[in-house]
């Protein structure tokens, strides 16, 4: 055998070998290596990465349930929470890496390796990691000039600050050509920088890639799409329109342009043009997306025809209801009659009520939209102020809204508060008729109560002969069963759970006949008993039943009189007994409607958020009773409450009333000195030395000890007469701090909270508008370039015009490639009596809500995940954990099992620890030890948490592990 001309040298074995790129590297650069290296790193290794991150996206951007009531999120799932499989990212980033370690550097495939790595981090919601690799490519690849061979990350170019790098594409044979990754990463860095909330570096990169010369037109949909994306998540949707026109051009995905369509359709929605909207939402349709979509598509059409030039609410009408009897659209009924009842609602809200009940009464198993029709009667009701049924209708709406139901708090304060106020409302009513009745001459007086007395009689042998006929019949009353709650009444025969009307079952509460039976006998031995806990105790025994029971109409209010004589004994004398006919008895009377009166201005204003309402109610006391013990305060609030909704002569009026009539008075103070009125001139010069400090600190940059004087000052003073200056200089802080979000609203809560003070208003504004002008100004410093002018040879001056940036126009984006409406004309007018028919402005996007919730004294579980599925390893980790708890902590029983969520997600248990400190002592313990107990399993291979029972619960009905993950590193402080 012929010997080789040289000899092999024995590599290197352990840290020191080289790893095989680096050895190719030093052969020489043929073509047809080339060609060889370039295949192989093509079609090998990062063809399968780049297959395996298109599955894993295409298949999470499916996921989810959209509202449809409000803006759609840009993308169909939440980055901070994908739900991804941290094991199949794992596997792309491994694939990429090793295409890096076993080609040859030179391929110009490597540098798309880079660019799989850093995407796959991205989707892992590695933020950091993922900008470091895009900045990576960036500077390693960045063009090189022949004369020094350094690399150039800018240059300029005509005048202009160029950063990309150029790409020869001229066709035919230029649309063959390898594209350079460093121009795709300038583009994925800028998502990253948004996904970090860097929006000033973010704008400033893409200010520069859409002037610059070189960037390349293949790119400039995607660009598009950042900055559309940029703008969305910062809230400024008058601005999305232009960018996202653009990059719905470039989606070759269907489901991506019909999301971005109909997106599109929304804003020209909100912005009141809807022709170019029917056309968005048509093109929607085109697409052929997801059932749903093409659903709510043409429900948009159909609102939006209701409002614009060519189309009727009668038309729209039809359509729907055409709609409801076709069979592809069965299961979106309830939504069908819930948009026909908001059609409806502005000219007829009895034909709204009846749509909304259609609503309720179809099979469906959405809770979100049993939600909305719930709470769209209780707003009806809420709106013809009877606040009983409203009450019960958000009580029923609270019983099935989902978590994510973004009017859960109205619901829910609605539900509280609506009580109070429907007693109050009752009592003014009562004691209203009361008086009304008692003002009557008696001997009128007497014949009315004669004849409601004997209709009372009447009602009432008419109820007790039917409840007998009934119980000799076996028939059960429903409304006796039913306990007031309309949402057994509309879901009794309409829950999948439920039994039919026919279902002849063995069980005890499915025989009608036995269950009437049973409630027969419960009523003759107990008597008529509300359903309730601890029903048999003695003050609701046998004797309770006896009792009279209150009488009330349809509306669920009590009716006069009733309640102290059962009804078939009532006549003329028993009803007169809770009349007013005495001064003192009027006089108590007239207390509680005036007490009534003054306690619903507040729960008005202070609970329901109604202050329209609240005025009314006290204009009223006002008028009613001009000497009301807290006229005051009365006409102090009313002063606040006109001045929220800007009625600047009211204001006055009722401002002057209080200072002239009740000059001592503390509330009078308040309007003098912006608060109660100093006591001495030595507490005045406290808390102006007090502002100085913090001021001075300010200035010099001490932001958190100025931050924090701040807030001693608030708690040590409490309200004080400069207290517009110290909001607005904790505004300036928080600015200083956080110039993206909580800087900006800490300026925007103090133009809100001082209207009236105009040198605050003026400061704050002109911050307002320096920080939403900082990123455009933060580009033109970066490109300022100064022109000195010399005199013989001397430096005579800086001759430097500036322009600021916001005074020049935005870059424009062409439009032309998408068509649009030519007009957009609204037949409707905000003046016209139908102008409640135009289609409201939509809500931002819904934000991810949070379902795991902490609870220390819950059961807890420790919990090691394993980020790659090794079997092996994990029977190894049962046996070793299994060995060190009988070892360490023999009397404890700590149980060890592996649980199985998902074919991808598995995980060691260990249980059960009765609360939080035991299981979180038992993490730090194992956590530290485990390289000890299993030195086989690599660190990097799983990840350890806690988790309580009922989070557990939740996580396991989800299967959302990245999810409380996240939860459990915002939430838990681990070293």
């Amino acid at each position: 055998m012929q010997k080789p001309l040289v000899p092999k040298v024995a590599q290197p074995k352990g840290e020191n070998r080289r790893i095989p790129a680096e050895m190719l590297a030093e052969r020489r650069w043929t073509i047809k290596r080339k060609l060889v290296q370039n295949m192989l790193a093509r079609y090998n290794y990062l063809f399968n990465a780049r297959k395996k991150l298109a599955l894993i996206t295409h298949n999470v951007s499916r996921q989810g349930q959209d509202n449809y009531n409000y803006l759609l999120p840009f993308y169909p799932y939440s980055l901070q929470s994908l739900g991804l499989s941290v094991g199949d990212l794992d596997t792309v980033i491994e694939k990429a890496s090793i295409n890096i370690q076993i080609h040859d550097p030179r391929s110009k495939w490597i540098d798309d390796s880079y660019l799989l790595i850093g995407q796959a981090y991205f989707f892992q919601g590695e933020w950091d990691k993922a900008n470091r690799t895009f900045q990576f490519i960036n500077t390693t690849y960045a063009p090189k000039k022949k004369s020094d061979y350094k690399a150039v990350v800018g240059s300029s170019e005509k005048d202009q600050l160029s950063i990309a790098s150029r790409e020869k594409r001229k066709p035919p044979f230029g649309y063959f050509k390898h594209t350079y990754a460093r121009n795709d990463a300038f583009v994925w860095r800028a998502k990253t920088l948004l996904e970090m909330k860097e929006f000033d570096e973010a704008r400033s990169m893409m200010n520069i890639l859409e002037q610059d010369p070189y960037f390349p037109k293949r790119l400039a949909g995607e660009m598009a799409e950042v900055r559309a994306y940029a703008l969305y998540k910062q809230e400024r949707f008058a601005e999305v329109i232009n960018p996202l026109q653009i990059a719905v051009k470039s989606k070759g995905n269907k489901d991506e342009r019909a999301r971005m369509y109909f997106i599109l359709g929304q804003l020209y929605t909100n912005y009141s043009k809807p022709d170019s909207a029917t056309m968005m939402f048509h093109k929607v349709i085109k697409q052929k997306p997801d059932p749903i979509m093409d659903f709510q598509a043409r429900i948009q059409i159909a609102k939006l025809d209701a409002t614009r030039e060519g189309g009727s609410l009668d038309e729209s009408l039809a359509r729907l209801k055409r709609m409801v009897r076709k069979e592809k659209y069965f299961e979106f009924r309830d939504a069908i009659y819930y948009t026909m009842a908001n059609l409806i609602l502005p000219k007829d809200q009895d034909q709204a009520m009846e749509y909304l009940r259609q609503s309720l009464k179809v099979e469906s198993n959405n809770t979100m939209q049993k939600a909305l029709s719930f709470k769209g009667v209780a707003d009806i009701y809420y709106g013809q102020r009877r606040y009983r049924l409203a009450r019960d209708y958000y009580d029923s709406t609270a019983s099935v809204m989902p978590p994510e139901f973004t009017d859960s708090a109205i619901v829910n304060k609605r539900k509280r508060v609506l009580s109070d106020v429907a007693t109050r409302v009752e009592a003014i009513q009562r004691e209203d008729s009361l008086q009304r009745i008692a003002a009557m001459p008696e001997s009128d007086r007497t014949i009315f109560l004669e004849k409601m007395a004997g209709q009372m009689r009447k009602e009432a042998e008419e109820k007790a002969k039917k409840d007998k006929e009934n119980a000799e019949k076996g028939i059960v009353d429903p409304q006796q069963m039913a306990n007031n709650n309309p949402l057994s009444n509309m879901m009794n025969n309409n829950s999948p759970a439920a039994p039919k009307a026919d279902d002849k079952g063995e069980w005890y509460f499915y025989n009608n006949a036995t269950k009437a039976a049973g409630f027969s006998e419960f009523k003759k031995r107990w008597g008529n008993r509300p359903l309730a806990d601890n029903w048999r105790r003695s003050q609701t025994g046998p004797v309770a039943a006896n009792q009279p029971v209150t009488l009330e109409d349809e509306n669920g209010n009590p009716v006069s009189g009733a309640g102290k004589t059962p009804a078939d004994s009532t006549n003329a004398k028993s009803l007169a007994a809770g009349l007013p006919l005495t001064p003192d008895d009027l006089l108590k009377s007239n207390i509680i409607v005036e007490d009534a009166y003054y306690d619903l201005g507040k729960l008005y204003n202070d609970q329901l958020d109604n202050t329209e309402l609240a005025i009314e109610t006290y204009d009223t006391l006002l008028n009613r009773y001009p000497q009301h013990p807290h006229k005051q305060e009365v006409i102090y609030s009313l002063y606040i409450w006109h001045t929220k909704l800007g009625h600047t002569a009211l204001a006055a009026k009722y401002k002057q009333n209080v200072v002239t009539q009740f000059g001592d008075s503390k509330f009078a103070s308040i309007i003098k000195y912006g608060a109660l009125q100093d006591i001495n001139e030595s507490k005045k010069k406290e808390i102006s030395t007090s502002y100085d400090s913090v001021y001075v600190n300010y200035l010099r940059g001490n932001l958190e000890e100025a931050y924090n004087m701040k807030k001693a000052a608030d708690s040590s003073y409490g309200l004080n007469f400069m207290q517009p200056k110290f909001d607005l200089l904790e505004a300036m802080i928080i600015m200083k701090m956080d110039t993206c979000e909580f800087g900006r609203q800490a300026v925007v809560n103090v133009i809100n909270k001082y209207k009236q003070d105009d040198a605050v208003q003026e400061k704050a504004k002109s911050l307002l508008e320096a920080l939403d002008n900082r990123a455009a100004l933060v580009v033109y410093l970066a490109r300022l370039e100064i022109e000195k002018s010399r005199d013989n040879g001397n430096v005579v001056d800086e001759n430097i015009s500036i322009q600021y940036p916001w005074q020049k126009p935005e870059p424009k984006f062409e439009t032309d490639k998408v068509k649009t409406a030519a007009t957009d004309s609204v037949k409707v007018d905000a003046s016209t009596a139908n102008a409640a028919l135009q289609v409201k402005p939509l809500p931002a996007p819904l934000k991810p809500v949070t379902i795991y919730k902490l609870d220390a004294k819950n059961p807890h579980f420790v919990i090691m995940y394993f980020l790659r599925t090794n079997k092996a390893a994990i029977e190894e980790a049962l046996t070793q954990f299994t060995r060190y708890n009988a070892e360490k902590h023999g009397g404890e029983n700590i149980q060890v099992a592996n649980f199985v969520l998902t074919q991808q997600d598995v995980m060691l248990i260990f249980r059960l620890f009765p609360n939080e400190d035991k299981a979180l002592d038992y993490y730090d313990e194992i956590r530290s030890d485990a390289e000890k107990i299993v030195p086989r399993i690599r660190p990097s291979d799983y990840t350890m948490f806690i988790i309580s029972r009922d989070n557990f619960i939740q996580m396991n009905s989800t299967k959302d592990v990245e999810g409380y993950r996240k939860f459990f590193n915002d939430t838990y402080i681990t070293q």
